[in-house]
């Protein structure tokens, strides 16, 4: 090299090793996709295809079913109205179950959330998702002992003189819905944690500063700015209710039986797979609706980063 003339300082990432090409990097990518794409068409969309089409075969009682196309399971699920009943009830407490692991769950993780000592939030979130280690088969049994009357609650309450006599509750519709609530909770907990933990404390001190109540504060700042969370754990909650097979089958009566229920005896007692996977079809139908729906409106709504500016604002004017 001569004196004097420029030294060219070799290119970033080109030091001892050419770079590799895309066309590599790609085949490699979709390579590593092959996996896991093939286990959802294997253990998702085929078992969904196969349910569709054994929908549409013929039972035979006695003898299994035949492949043969008719609408006969379809028709038979929308005109008995056992059916549509049970698949109404399944709707209603699924809802009346979101909405209270909902109203449950929002000031207990909002309180947890506003702790100030660390140990304490992680304690409390541990054994607020501490039962989700327990299988529902076990949570629902011991709630059969506990509302039972020869012991556990309806015993208390005779005890304390809210009832005359021991009262049993399971199997019941109280029952039904205290297992729907206990064993749920801890899913709409984790959705709040992390939608209140996010939400900087500055901006509700802002807002009292300025001469807002605290219930304003709360109504105005907090709820929207924690509604995607509230709104995320509402549909988890409600989809995994109506798919929920444990609960109802253990703490209800045959009035408290859901959708899952329903299809299980079908398929398991009576022998009539075509007719299950039917009914099957249109529970997965609305779920899906449902699910899309709940999803384009959860979608929509914008949450503006200081919706307690004017909040606060006009609650001092209007002291």
């Amino acid at each position: 090299m001569s004196k004097g003339q420029p030294v060219v300082e070799p290119a970033l990432g080109q030091a001892g090793s050419a770079p590799v090409p895309a066309e590599r990097t790609g085949r490699w990518a979709r390579a590593l996709l092959v996996f896991p794409v093939g286990m959802l068409i294997v253990f998702f969309v085929v078992p969904l295809i196969m349910l569709v089409v054994v929908s549409f075969y013929r039972n035979i009682p006695g003898a299994g079913w035949e492949p043969a196309f008719t609408l006969e399971n379809y028709v038979r699920a929308f005109s008995r109205g056992l059916y549509r009943d049970r698949l109404v009830y399944t709707l209603e407490i699924s809802v009346l179950n979101a909405v209270l692991c909902l109203l449950a769950g929002y000031p207990f993780t909002y309180f947890l959330v506003r702790l100030a000592s660390p140990f304490w939030r992680k304690l409390g979130l541990t054994l607020a998702i501490g039962t989700l280690w327990l299988t529902y088969v076990v949570r629902s049994y011991a709630w059969s002992v506990l509302l039972s009357a020869t012991s556990g609650i309806g015993q208390v309450f005779a005890w304390l003189g809210l009832t005359d006599r021991p009262v049993g509750y399971a199997p019941g519709p109280v029952a039904t819905v205290v297992g729907l609530m206990y064993v749920f909770l801890p899913f709409m907990i984790l959705s709040l944690y992390g939608s209140l933990k996010a939400i900087d404390p500055s901006m509700e001190e802002a807002s009292m500063n300025l001469g807002a109540r605290p219930w304003r504060t709360f109504v105005h700042v907090v709820l929207p700015l924690s509604l995607p969370g509230a709104a995320a754990g509402a549909v988890m909650v409600f989809l995994l209710t109506m798919g929920n097979y444990v609960v109802p089958s253990i703490l209800g009566q045959p009035a408290q039986w859901t959708m899952p229920v329903i299809i299980t005896n079908q398929v398991m007692n009576e022998s009539n797979v075509p007719f299950g996977a039917a009914m099957s079809v249109i529970l997965l139908a609305v779920l899906g609706l449902l699910a899309y729906g709940t999803g384009r409106l959860v979608g929509t709504a914008r949450v503006h980063p200081y919706a307690g500016s004017r909040v606060a604002v006009d609650g001092g004017e209007r002291r």
